[in-house]
């Protein structure tokens, strides 16, 4: 059996090595190291042995980052059973047998504080005829309008290349789930792209910065709820595991178009914008 133990930073650890135990300045290891960095500092300890994991957190003190690089590490995994262990007052246990419902389990026990990073998700809504002939998003905007819902990606997607860069998040909607999966997504840059072409598949709140995808997550709800297209300006720090907090500041578009089925397809698409600043006005 294998444990790693997922830090604060998204950082993951051999629990028998000693390089945790030397960054920590810490004259514990093995399980006994794993054990306190679980208890007091909101690691995430993972065993692994033979298609099962076994789990170990706090979710009162759980870090945010912690959890969202387990979330990602969970859905590489080949698993039968994921035995998930919870300290709150007295160690609680719940048994799943797939990566999705070990998601779920874990996201409903867990529960983040929005204060916790108040200010650093701030947008200002557009009304669409604000958005200048000139605009990049314009041109993405005429399309939709000309295809009257449908979703044509062979005229939708080189509109998007050359505007802005291929910068898109594809969102599927079912009317049997009140979940929004991430379909595709395209041209974020490294480290977004890294991660989020990991995100296929998952809900829109599963982001490794999970506090900013549950953020973000409510302008697709709106259009899905509306059925009419939204023009944000965005100003968000985001903090990637592994990586400092960075700011990202851009223009978003979200057009709603049919799915397969029942289903509905939400396109964001993002036009950065560096002279977007609404902290300015916000403190």
């Amino acid at each position: 059996m294998r444990t790693l133990l997922f830090d604060d930073t998204g950082e993951v650890w051999d629990a028998k090595s000693r390089s945790l135990a030397e960054a920590l300045q810490a004259s514990l290891c093995g399980d006994e190291l794993a054990k306190y960095v679980v208890r007091n500092l909101g690691y995430i300890a993972a065993t692994v042995s033979a298609g099962s994991i076994r789990l170990r957190l706090r979710p009162g003190v759980v870090s945010p980052t912690a959890l969202s690089a387990l979330l990602y590490w969970l859905h590489d995994q080949p698993l039968e059973r994921v035995l998930i262990s919870f300290l709150d007052g007295d160690w609680s246990h719940e048994l799943v047998q797939s990566c999705d419902a070990a998601v779920r389990a874990l996201l409903a026990r867990v529960k983040f504080n929005a204060d916790d990073r108040k200010g650093d998700f701030l947008k200002r809504p557009r009304p669409l005829h604000d958005l200048p002939r000139t605009s990049p998003l314009r041109a993405i905007l005429e399309v939709w309008a000309d295809a009257e819902g449908k979703y044509d990606r062979e005229r939708l997607h080189p509109v998007i290349q050359k505007a802005v860069n291929g910068r898109f998040v594809l969102v599927e909607s079912s009317p049997t789930s009140p979940a929004l999966r991430i379909k595709d997504v395209g041209g974020m840059g490294n480290v977004a792209n890294y991660w989020l072409s990991r995100s296929i598949g998952l809900r829109v709140e599963d982001q490794p910065d999970y506090a900013y995808g549950n953020w973000v997550a409510t302008p697709y709800r709106q259009v899905l709820s509306t059925g009419e297209p939204s023009l944000d300006d965005v100003d968000a720090v985001i903090t990637w595991p592994q990586q400092p907090r960075i700011g990202y500041r851009y223009r978003r578009l979200v057009l709603p178009f049919e799915g397969n089925g029942d289903s509905t397809l939400l396109l964001g698409v993002t036009l950065v914008d560096p002279n977007i600043d609404l902290r300015i006005k916000a403190n």
